[in-house]
């Protein structure tokens, strides 16, 4: 992941009779702790959500592409956020909503790898658990460093991550036992299946 450096940007007041002030870089941290990024990248969610993301291969090309970027930017506000904010009660909040969108984004991406690898059902059921998988271990990974509570920012996308996982044979542990080898045993299990899938075939020449 691409980290960001944030520059100080040096704010000038000119008053009546007083000396340029700059504005101290702490101020501005403090200022960048909020959820604007996180917000915008969940009205995009919602949109795709709700607008579908056409039939076709290129248009779904498309959709896929543009919610890799929504998971691109939240990953990288985390980094971002886990530099500026001053404590762990700014930071928790924050974390939490991220978490809930990546592991949104993951299952519309589901959704599209299934329907993009449709002439072959291994890849159409084993892709989708591997993204499926990593939307459970994102909120797994909140919840049990919460002691086992689950936030109320996860409620509309837990549904959405068990009814996809039970449709491509997915089973969900439980918190406590949702790990990252847990997630790398489901990806290591879809690579062997993906494999069994038939290269595709040549395009004929022009003659």
């Amino acid at each position: 992941m691409r980290l960001l450096v944030l520059a100080a940007v040096a704010g000038v007041l000119i008053g009546a009779g007083t000396a340029a002030r700059r504005v101290a870089p702490v101020e501005l941290a403090s200022n960048r702790c909020n959820s604007q990024t996180i917000d915008d990248a969940s009205s995009k969610l919602r949109d795709y959500d709700r607008r579908g993301s056409g039939g076709n291969s290129a248009q779904l090309l498309q959709r896929y592409g543009a919610i890799v970027d929504v998971i691109a930017v939240l990953n990288e506000e985390r980094q971002i956020l886990d530099s500026v904010c001053s404590s762990d009660a700014q930071r928790a909040p924050l974390f939490t909503q991220i978490a809930s969108l990546s592991a949104w984004a993951l299952t519309l991406e589901s959704d599209i790898a299934g329907k993009l690898n449709a002439s072959c059902s291994a890849a159409q059921t084993a892709l989708p658990a591997m993204m499926l998988a990593d939307a459970w271990l994102a909120l797994a990974n909140v919840v049990n460093e919460q002691g086992g509570t689950v936030p109320t920012a996860f409620n509309d996308v837990i549904p959405k991550i068990q009814k996809r996982a039970q449709a491509v044979g997915l089973t969900l542990p439980a918190w406590r036992d949702t790990s990252a080898y847990w997630s790398d045993q489901v990806h290591a299990k879809a690579k062997t299946a993906i494999a069994t899938c038939p290269s595709p075939s040549p395009s004929a020449s022009p003659g």
